[in-house]
């Protein structure tokens, strides 16, 4: 039957039919045609954009979404719905965009404002991040991660900055919740931790960090269980071994994984894809269904990841994968990836210990984070387990001690590009400030190389006893 024939509707049902049956170019032909004709469509363009972005052509999925809403002109749900596709796709400056014009719409809308305010400080644009994220928190306290992020668009210089009190102030509101209050607690910590104030600082993120615990309470048996699965796991290769190239930079939390990643994106030959969280996920599914000896399963798995780190922008030699917890697989990625290479980042335990407690983290998987006895559990497993994959995989792991790279930077940056038989391009600081950064080290990883937080530690052991007798052996 023609196209004029049938109604949109049944024409889309085609395209996702065929998407569903797994016949993509007459899917993508089908629902585009749909979109030709009527581009408000909006079924139509969610389904060849999840398509599009499942074959890793984000770029080309995060152009489907934009369009369609830039015709459609939906309501305020369906505007942060676009908004939050074009974040998963790292098209930060897209959903700004569509943040900055929804925000026109509805102004008094907490939840644009968060998203624009996230987007901007994502791009680096703190100005612009901070007047969102404060519209954000003023028109609902309960925008929690706003206030988190409002503190990490800056380095407060003096108490008498409006945001202490502010900070002060969420904590101790009733209408704010439990998030909200843990969230305020970090932001202030951090701010009398940027004035040196640190004995308010160690009292504030002792509170913060004991919320976060309730919200985020960590399963140390799970945890236990699995590292002493990975330590005596054998993995075969995998049946047609992939010849793609990824970097693992691996390491506990805060170790410096962000300013490596930032010293590797400088070069041409490299793409950042940031943390993702993909081996962890296609381990646990691979283990719950019993196939992780199966070679098949390993190829398909090795594909899938492939095509989400290739995706559609220009082609490079290297993709980087900088979430540290991937230190627990490392047989498994290379088994995946037999060309795969890691960059392990060490810092002093004591220092790591400290500025992952400052932090606030999204996810479970970092749950171990909000206490200094679970902090120190996960550092000795980790040791454990790097020192099994350094005895089976040395010449495949590049070790760099954080210490050693912010006294030198440009020396460990030719070394890494040694290793990673990268011409150039390394030392250039410039193109650091064109970087997408979503972690908590966004505005750090954007100023100059600097040394003040080398043995910080030190501030606090008069305050955290536990920064010694936990981590002081290490």
């Amino acid at each position: 039957m023609a196209a004029g024939t049938r109604s949109l509707d049944a024409r889309y049902k085609d395209g996702n039919a065929q998407r569903m049956a797994g016949d993509f170019a007459a899917a993508e032909k089908e629902l585009r045609g749909v979109l030709a004709d009527d581009p408000t469509h909006r079924d139509a363009a969610y389904s060849l954009a999840f398509m599009l972005r499942e074959q890793g052509r984000t770029t080309a999925a995060s152009t489907v979404v934009s369009t369609w809403w830039q015709h459609a002109k939906p309501d305020a749900d369906a505007t942060l719905s676009a908004i939050g596709f074009l974040i998963e796709c790292a098209s930060y400056e897209s959903a700004g965009a569509i943040g900055r014009a929804g925000r026109q719409r509805w102004p008094n809308d907490a939840r644009l404002a968060g998203r624009v305010g996230e987007t901007a400080l994502a791009l680096g644009h703190f100005d612009a991040a901070r007047a969102a994220l404060d519209s954000a928190v003023t028109l609902d306290v309960n925008q929690s991660a706003s206030w988190l992020r409002l503190s990490h668009c800056q380095r407060y210089r003096d108490v008498s900055e409006r945001d202490f009190a502010r900070f002060a102030s969420v904590i101790e509101n009733k209408a704010a919740n439990q998030v909200t209050r843990a969230c305020a607690g970090f932001a202030l910590g951090k701010a009398f931790d940027d004035v040196g104030g640190f004995e308010r600082a160690a009292t504030t993120l002792s509170a913060a960090n004991s919320l976060a615990r309730q919200i985020s309470p960590w399963n140390v048996g799970a945890w236990r269980a699995l590292v002493e699965r990975r330590l005596h796991e054998e993995f075969p290769a995998a049946q047609s071994p992939t010849r793609f190239s990824p970097i693992f930079i691996i390491g506990m939390p805060r170790t410096g994984t962000t300013l490596v990643s930032t010293l590797l994106s400088r070069s041409p030959d490299v793409r950042d894809r940031g943390e993702l969280n993909w081996i962890p996920a296609i381990y646990a599914q691979l283990a719950e269904a019993g196939r992780l000896s199966d070679a098949d399963a390993l190829t398909a798995c090795a594909r899938l990841v492939e095509i989400q780190m290739r995706r559609d922008d220009a082609p490079a030699r290297w993709y980087v994968d900088k979430n540290p917890l991937n230190f627990a697989y490392a047989d498994f990625i290379l088994a995946l990836f037999p060309n795969a290479r890691f960059v392990y980042c060490r810092r002093d335990a004591r220092d790591t210990a400290l500025s992952i407690w400052m932090q606030h983290f999204a996810h479970e998987d970092l749950g171990f984070a909000y206490d200094f006895s679970t902090i120190s559990q996960v550092d000795n497993d980790h040791r454990r387990l790097m020192q099994r994959w350094a005895a089976r995989f040395a010449a495949r792991i590049f070790e760099l001690d954080y210490e050693t790279l912010v006294a030198d930077a440009d020396a460990q940056a030719d070394r890494l590009a040694d290793f990673l038989s990268i011409q150039s391009g390394l030392r250039d600081s410039r193109k650091t400030m064109d970087r997408t950064l979503t972690t908590a080290s966004v505005w750090q990883a954007r100023q100059p190389i600097y040394t003040r937080s080398l043995q910080r530690w030190r501030s606090y052991a008069p305050f955290i006893p536990q920064l010694e007798s936990l981590f002081g052996a290490k």
